[in-house]
């Protein structure tokens, strides 16, 4: 049991905080009709929706697929999370990435698709799980572009 440290501990805190927000919100969403905008002020709104596809609604109907693949992505990412836990931006980016998937696959267990309901300006409507994803992404390349400035330094 090696591998399981107090730097799991808490990314085993965060991918549960992120995914208990991630559910909390969506089921509150789904309360009301689809395709209905709740709410709505300048450049934001909230509108419950179904995303059958990946990211902001990129290749729709792909829900079933996608019910497959999930699981392999997100134990490449534990495994990632178990390897690179002492740095703290790949633990958050791999923690962040890893409950934002598991948010998403439990909707497209079961719906027909990915609860999607912020809205800002022209973007594609998301989601707290979307959200994490990408802010994982973010630490991902952070982290990338410190290495690179420590490598040429």
């Amino acid at each position: 049991m090696k591998y399981i440290t107090k730097n799991i501990y808490h990314a085993i805190l965060i991918i549960s905080i992120v995914l208990i927000i991630d559910q909390i919100t969506k089921v509150y969403i789904s309360s009301y009709e689809l395709h209905k905008t709740i709410y709505e002020f300048s450049f934001f709104k909230i509108k419950y929706v179904l995303n059958t596809g990946v990211a902001f609604s990129i290749v729709e109907g792909i829900n079933d697929l996608l019910k497959f693949v999930i699981p392999f992505a997100v134990l490449i990412l534990f495994v990632l999370l178990i390897n690179y836990q002492k740095n703290i931006l790949l633990k958050y980016a791999f923690s962040l990435q890893i409950a934002g998937a598991i948010g998403n696959f439990i909707d497209r267990l079961h719906k027909p698709g990915v609860i999607d309901f912020i809205g800002v300006g022209w973007w594609p409507l998301f989601n707290i799980a979307d959200s994490s994803i990408v802010i994982g992404l973010a630490l991902l390349i952070l982290d990338s572009l410190i290495k690179i400035k420590n490598d040429n330094d």
